[in-house]
């Protein structure tokens, strides 16, 4: 069988049934091809290992599965299509208890998965969770981190523009059907559509025309968690989605990361929980690319070289610097700059090793 021929039965079963990789096995060890169980009578499905409710609304639904009209469907929408055991199939995904046997994607899956930080949050989201995003998200993309996260209202939103605004790669896992009607929620399909054209994925292993309903939010969150290397949550109420995110990271091995909050705020009672259970706690960006190998530990930070800038507002910002100290109220003054910009610059720097905060905000090469 050609791989066309495979998908498409693959997708057949995915939108026929509850399709898990463990079922997926069954059918396989049974039947070597999901062709020859796709056209199994009842008997041979229940020896399969399919429970009886299950077949019994199989065999009425495969009659009439039309698979011309469900192709035409993705194609339409311009989706592809990925299968447990392809070669691009992510391989921390691949790694996980449950992975899909096939998901759905818009976008490009040549991302970097071992840079790969998922990031998740309240959608009701305080302004100290916003600041936490717009300082410490922005940051990572410009140093090749891939940001994940769920497309939602709130901190999951928040966290994909920043990664967009700052040029970087991110990954959104939706709980619902890819196509354009279903992607949830319905005020965030331009942001995916802006995930797609800037080389972002976009993804779902829910067959489209599949609803937003709340049974799948948890096996979305599953993804999020397994395409990650490690899980940072943001802000979370003792009862928000992002602990299951957290719980799936940590049953996989994952690390997890989130930042302390006020004992008296329910917002981060999330947080205070999970810090109480081991949970790695981050004050700065620094401790963040640590975990990725991405700069030297701090105290074996490289002795002055001369940096010259990867960019106009970098450039500018040193040239101002070079032997004095500048507060970065003098740098609003002098550069043609807002004060987003120069403070994503200034944190950058500093990742860098290349300029120091001796204070207050005050800035000087290191």
């Amino acid at each position: 069988m050609n791989q066309n021929e495979d998908k498409m039965f693959f997708v057949a079963f995915n939108y026929l049934i509850n399709f898990t990789l463990e079922r997926y096995k069954r059918l396989i060890k049974k039947f070597s091809t999901l062709e020859k169980a796709f056209y199994a009578n009842s008997r041979d499905l229940l020896e399969a290992g399919l429970k009886r409710e299950v077949v019994f609304d199989f065999i009425v639904a495969r009659k009439s599965f039309n698979f011309e009209q469900t192709f035409k469907k993705i194609e339409t929408e311009n989706i592809n299509i990925c299968l447990w055991g392809d070669v691009d199939y992510p391989e921390l995904l691949a790694n996980i208890y449950s992975p899909p046997p096939i998901f759905y994607y818009r976008g490009s899956l040549d991302i970097n998965w071992n840079s790969s930080l998922s990031v998740v949050g309240s959608r009701k989201f305080t302004p100290y969770g916003e600041r936490i995003v717009r300082e410490f998200v922005s940051v990572l993309p410009q140093v090749g981190i891939s940001i994940i996260s769920g497309l939602a209202i709130g901190i999951d939103s928040l966290s994909h523009q920043e990664s967009l605004e700052n040029n970087g790669k991110t990954i959104a896992v939706l709980g619902s059907g890819l196509d354009y009607c279903s992607i949830y929620p319905r005020s965030n399909r331009v942001l995916a559509q802006e995930i797609i054209e800037k080389s972002g994925l976009v993804l779902s292993e829910f067959p489209l025309g599949t609803e937003p309903i709340s049974f799948n939010f948890p096996k979305r969150n599953r993804i999020i968690a397994g395409l990650s290397r490690a899980t940072l949550v943001v802000e979370a109420s003792k009862k928000s989605g992002s602990l299951i995110t957290a719980k799936y990271a940590l049953d996989e091995g994952r690390e997890v990361f989130t930042f302390p909050g006020s004992i008296y705020d329910d917002n981060f009672s999330g947080n205070n929980n999970l810090i109480k259970s081991g949970a790695g706690v981050i004050l700065f960006p620094e401790e963040i690319l640590d975990f990725f190998n991405i700069l030297p530990l701090p105290g074996n930070r490289p002795s002055k070289v001369v940096y010259k800038g990867e960019n106009e507002l970098e450039e500018k910002v040193l040239g101002i610097l070079g032997e004095n100290t500048s507060h970065i109220d003098e740098l609003l003054q002098i550069l043609p700059f807002n004060i987003k910009e120069i403070s994503s610059v200034l944190a950058v720097l500093e990742i860098k090793g290349v300029i120091v905060d001796i204070g207050g905000k005050n800035y000087k090469i290191a």
